[in-house]
């Protein structure tokens, strides 16, 4: 079933990025038409992993909008006031807000949207086609439905990032922490074992969640380095959540960019907070003075190969000392894979470009390197385009760390900030908006 309709806007994802340009360009006063599909059912934001206790690691002032529109009505702070819950949030006196809170405020905003959004709509293919004598993009999606498009925001986020010797065992008892919670809710046996690879926040927050739960037996923290280690939180280090910081980051040659990554790593990867490994510390402690075993943690290791076991468990993990090159194996009935998203660079891990756009790939640009050619409006120019009305625009919304850093890495602070710029760039003036009030009059269609 084909919309013929060609869309000004058509967004692949509604996740918290394209939410936020959905919010900028209504507030800009864009007049062209807007469409956005999103694989989900509804909108849902890190629904896997609403764990008791979670928090967002954001400050909430730096919401979808506030950054750009102080007085709009999409702010977190409406948002608790619609709830009636300001006066109470203010008296926690959080320095952040929880997880299950953050995610009610991102969904409070998504169904003022509702109208342009189609939920239940997974993008399977996007490719260039002609329609009535013009180029346009065109989306597929798995119930057979087509989508038109002038311009297209991708803002699916990134792809889970699944280490080899497990990719072969993927399913009920091995997953990552996108299913989290949903795959856990379909076991239903008693005294489990459960291995928990990776060192992040999530990871971190899983083995918390494991711990609390009355059937799990024991549960191995699994991971390449010494432990948990501490997330740099300096307002310093911190700086690459600010625009400035896009400003300076995007025009480095691509080494430079390289090694800043890996310099600032502890940021926002294979890092925690302070509160959540001194509540972990202190459950480990607790065990060791009772003389249980129920968590176990295993530095310095790596998972070599994972096989079916035959007597009761669901997986045989072949482990390794990554320092002595010494194995052993261990049994377990699920394995979480806390081991973060793939990245779009040169790397043997990464990703040359979104999955999506494999069709269209000979129409972008391309960088020295082979790799995309992002602006820094966030936008890849299309190649090869014929005179036609407008021309066609596709914008990375939330995929591009490699070219602008490491706010892009589905950080929440950024949100305002990208939105504007992307929204800017669509309507033609990119530089000079702060706000819809100082837009002209007559937007652009």
């Amino acid at each position: 079933m084909a919309d013929q309709q060609i869309h000004s806007v058509l967004g692949i994802g509604f996740g918290p990025a394209n939410l936020a340009l959905a919010v900028t360009l209504e507030e800009f006063g864009y007049s062209g038409t807007t469409r956005f599909i999103e694989r989900a059912d509804g909108f849902q934001w890190q629904s896997e992993q609403l764990l008791p206790g979670a928090d967002i690691q954001n400050n909430p002032f730096r919401d979808l909008v506030m950054p750009r529109n102080t007085g709009s009505p999409y702010t977190f702070v409406n948002y608790l006031a619609g709830q009636g819950r300001l006066t109470d949030y203010l008296h926690l006196n959080s320095k952040f807000p929880l997880r299950r809170e953050y995610a009610g405020y991102l969904r409070w905003v998504a169904d003022s949207f509702r109208g342009s959004v189609d939920y239940g709509q997974s993008a399977t293919r996007l490719s260039l086609v002609d329609l009535g004598g013009r180029e346009v993009f065109r989306v597929e999606t798995a119930g057979g439905r087509q989508y038109f498009g002038e311009t297209v925001a991708v803002g699916t986020g990134r792809s889970p990032r699944i280490p080899a010797p497990f990719q072969r065992s993927l399913g009920p008892t091995v997953f990552h922490s996108t299913r989290y919670l949903s795959s856990l809710r379909r076991q239903t046996g008693k005294g489990l074992r459960v291995v928990v690879v990776g060192a992040s926040q999530s990871a971190i927050e899983i083995v918390l969640d494991l711990l609390d739960r009355p059937e799990v037996h024991q549960v191995v923290s699994l991971q390449r380095g010494i432990g948990f280690r501490l997330k740099d939180t300096s307002p310093y280090s911190r700086r690459v959540f600010l625009p400035d910081f896009i400003d300076y980051f995007y025009p480095l040659p691509n080494e430079a960019k390289n090694r800043i990554r890996r310099e600032l790593r502890s940021i926002n990867y294979a890092a925690c907070d302070q509160d959540v490994i001194d509540r972990l510390a202190g459950v480990q402690h607790e065990y060791e003075i009772t003389g249980s075993d129920r968590f176990r943690l295993m530095p310095y290791s790596e998972v070599v190969q994972v096989t079916p076991h035959a007597q009761g468990s669901a997986n045989r993990l072949t482990v390794r000392d990554v320092n002595y090159g010494t194995e052993s194996a261990y049994d377990a009935d699920l394995v979480v894979l806390a081991t973060g998203f793939r990245d779009f660079g040169e790397g043997p891990d990464d990703e040359r470009r979104h999955p999506l756009l494999e069709e269209v790939a000979d129409r972008l640009a391309v960088n020295e390197h082979g790799l995309l050619d992002v602006a820094r409006d966030y936008s890849v120019p299309v190649t090869g385009q014929t005179y036609q009305p407008r021309p066609l625009r596709l914008y990375l919304n939330g995929l591009c760390e490699a070219s602008h850093g490491m706010g892009d890495a589905g950080a929440l602070a950024v949100l305002s900030a990208r939105s504007t710029d992307i929204a800017e760039s669509i309507l033609g003036k990119p530089g000079e908006s702060t706000g819809p009030e100082r837009l002209p009059v007559e937007a652009v269609r």
